[in-house]
């Protein structure tokens, strides 16, 4: 199979380079040209300083079918990615009379004669540019031929660059999309393991192990077995992963847990303390969640369970708040509260201080509620205070998971 076409992705700010500000655009970008079918090469961010973006543009260029570069494309003083695109390029920049016509209005609600013309530099088209125009913001995409392929200009804010990427991959990528297959209960090295069992020493499928707390990622990428067979392997690999395996399509744990229960036509809540609100802010994340998730308690003091869920004084004193007999009383109140079929509770010590041999840090209890009655379940978590709080909400996801499925 031939090589993949290289491509280099660039996020210019300073205050990507001086810990400011987090990149978010390099990683969404890069597996976007993956699914595309470009091998990503080379990944970095540049400071707003024109003249080391055009040296690291003019090499880029050289070397890549495609080049990515978000951000630099506003109206302000440190926009200089225009700029240090025409020098590696050594083409010019041409105003373009339509897009100066548009930000006409942009221009009225500044009264400095200075300011109106910043905003008129996004008008400026390096020459030989396809503009992709901005569905919101108001700063242009650019697509530019090059020796090798195309420099690809795009605005630095997400909800500006996504749908001008997307643009430029439906017209310029290729490729099978991968096979996505979600994980929570099992090791990155076992399901490493798994699916290296059931693929063997073939060359023609690329294999890739994601992990996040609780969650392990395998994606399978065409390498030259084509649509039908990577679909075919992907089914051995997520039978080979078992239970564990939530999802073959990428989707989330949350998402899944949705998805179930609105096969199912049945209703959802959560009671949390230790996650506090985590849990429902996952379900809430999904749209269209409203149709089966009703709502959730965060009961993080004793006299929340007390007065919210209807937790008995008396279990507290005698059992303490992180206890099966709390978490079964916090799964029984949610669900009664709400009016909900189904219902997940957490109570625990996520630290970094409060634990005791009998009740160490990382334990939580959990609850969880069906039609058929209460089950109560004891975990230990390892990690820092965030760490056993991201578990703990995707163990309480999973148990959400396994009752719906088990509901037949």
């Amino acid at each position: 199979m031939p090589a993949k076409p290289f491509a280099a992705i660039v996020t210019v700010g300073t205050e990507l380079v001086t810990g400011q500000r987090l990149d978010t655009n390099g990683a969404e970008i890069a597996s976007a040209l993956l699914v595309a079918g470009f091998a990503v090469v080379e990944m970095l961010s540049v400071a707003d300083d024109a003249a080391r973006l055009a040296l690291h543009l003019k090499r880029l260029t050289d070397e890549c079918a495609v080049v990515i570069v978000t951000g630099g494309l506003g109206p302000t003083h440190d926009d200089i990615t225009r700029d240090a695109a025409s020098h590696a390029l050594r083409k010019p920049l041409l105003r373009d009379a339509s897009i100066e016509c548009a930000l006409a209005g942009i221009i009225s609600r500044h009264r400095h004669p200075d300011a109106a013309e910043q905003v008129l530099t996004q008008a400026d088209i390096i020459e030989g540019a396809t503009v992709i125009a901005p569905t919101t913001g108001t700063a242009p995409g650019q697509i530019i031929p090059t020796a090798t392929g195309y420099l690809v200009l795009l605005p630095g804010p997400p909800s500006e660059m996504r749908p001008m990427l997307a643009d430029f991959l439906n017209a310029h990528g290729s490729a099978t999309p991968p096979v996505r297959l979600r994980s929570s209960g099992v090791s990155e090295s076992d399901a490493q393991l798994a699916a290296q069992r059931v693929l063997g020493d073939r060359a023609d499928v690329g294999l890739t192990v994601l992990a996040a707390p609780a969650d392990v990622e395998v994606v399978l990428f065409d390498e030259g077995a084509g649509a039908t067979e990577l679909t075919r392997l992907g089914e051995l690999v997520r039978e080979a992963l078992g239970d564990a395996c939530y999802s073959s399509d990428g989707s989330s744990m949350a998402e899944t847990v949705i998805r179930l229960a609105r096969e199912r036509g049945v209703r959802i809540a959560c009671a949390e303390s230790c996650t506090g609100g985590k849990i429902a802010a996952a379900l809430t994340d999904v749209p269209g969640s409203s149709e089966v998730f009703l709502g959730g308690v965060v009961s993080y003091s004793n006299e929340m369970k007390v007065a919210s869920l209807g937790v008995m004084k008396g279990s507290i004193a005698q059992h303490g708040a992180v206890s099966e007999e709390v978490a079964r009383a916090m799964a029984i109140g949610a669900a009664g509260v709400t009016g909900s079929a189904f219902a997940v509770s957490t109570t625990g010590i996520a630290g970094p201080t409060g634990g005791t041999p009998e009740k160490p840090v990382g334990l939580v209890w959990f609850g969880i509620r069906t039609p058929s009655g209460v089950m109560c379940e004891r975990r230990e978590f390892f990690g820092d205070r965030d760490g056993v709080r991201t578990r703990a909400t995707m163990y309480a996801l999973n148990l959400l998971r396994q009752a719906l499925l088990d509901d037949k």
